[in-house]
């Protein structure tokens, strides 16, 4: 009897401590990529986590990272930037935990996209042709820059050999279109309406410029506030889940066209860019490569945009998403 009574009040209490939800203030600069939250929050799974999800859009990764470091957001996909490091040197903590984008084989929205009266046979002769044209990316500060550089560097050419432009992602197709720029590192969805427009064509995906082919370049950070609170690993779980059922259906095909429809309606994108763009990576068991982070912090120190490197094991905690794993089970 009293083993019931007992089981009974532990189930209440944890059905009273799940009544009283937890915002969790999510910022992010939009878009495909947050898949995850979006399908977590659509089927139920922070709610049944005790969570609401705040969404709040912001311009860029410096940004973000503010608001990161300084507690005005919980939980954030953060571009890799060398403020990412530096916060950590300023003792503004925050934590590298999951993946928010990665690249992988068979998943990369983030794609090179050169003009078509500039594509040539082979990706050698393409790239090649670009020899003092002007190539946008997001910004020097961002990870993208490195594997502009590495890109080049397979062809015996140097970031020096084209003019860099810096320009926001949904600005990049407008500018291919009127000639201001010739070429573009750019993402999904924006990266599928070039396409589509006929304003460019993909010639390389990117894959094979990061450590071990598999890499974050949008991490999942949690704030130093909230990595210590109840909902961190509530809300580690739950997107887990999501992200879970994204790779189901972006790589299984298994309940495909529901969930183009969630990511479609909760991220204002057009459902045929989805469906027939190119899959962004969520890493399903929301691992994270130390070797691409030291790589990429090596680049910004080369670049002088970082003045003292930092032990990069200081900003990822990888507890969250092995608890995640411990519940869940490994993804098959």
């Amino acid at each position: 009897m009293s083993c019931a009574i007992a089981t009974l009040s532990a189930a209440l209490s944890i059905n009273t401590a799940f009544a009283q939800s937890i915002t969790v203030r999510f910022g992010s600069v939009g878009g495909a990529t947050d898949a995850g939250v979006y399908i977590a929050d659509e089927l139920g799974y922070f709610k049944e986590a005790g969570l609401v999800i705040d969404m709040q859009r912001m311009s860029n990764a410096p940004s973000l990272t503010a608001a990161i470091a300084t507690n005005q957001l919980d939980v954030a996909g953060i571009s890799i930037t060398p403020g990412l490091y530096t916060a950590v040197q300023q003792s503004l903590n925050l934590r590298i935990v999951g993946d928010k984008q990665s690249l992988r084989p068979g998943f990369s929205a983030t794609r090179v996209v050169v003009k078509p009266d500039l594509v040539r046979t082979t990706e050698a002769e393409t790239i090649k042709s670009l020899k003092g044209k002007k190539f946008a990316i997001s910004a020097k500060t961002a990870a993208v820059y490195l594997l502009l550089q590495r890109l080049l560097a397979k062809h015996g050419m140097t970031l020096a050999d084209v003019q860099i432009v810096e320009l926001v992602y949904p600005n990049m197709l407008a500018a291919m279109a009127s000639g201001a720029v010739d070429a573009a590192l750019n993402l999904e969805p924006f990266l599928s309406q070039t396409v589509q427009a006929g304003v460019g064509r993909v010639v390389h995906d990117l894959i094979e410029l990061v450590p071990d082919r598999n890499a974050t370049i949008v991490p999942l950070v949690y704030s130093e506030n909230f990595a210590k609170g109840p909902a961190a690993q509530r809300f580690m779980t739950a997107y887990m889940k999501g992200v879970r059922v994204y790779n189901d259906a972006f790589g299984a095909n298994r309940d495909k066209e529901r969930i183009i429809d969630v990511i479609a309606r909760r991220g204002k994108i057009d459902p045929k860019v989805i469906r027939e763009g190119f899959t962004a990576g969520l890493d399903p068991n929301q691992s994270v490569n130390i070797a691409a982070l030291e790589a990429f912090q090596k680049f910004f120190v080369e670049q002088n945009m970082i003045r003292t490197p930092i032990d990069v094991h200081r900003i990822v905690d990888t507890s969250f998403a092995k608890a995640a794993i411990q519940a869940l089970g490994p993804y098959q």
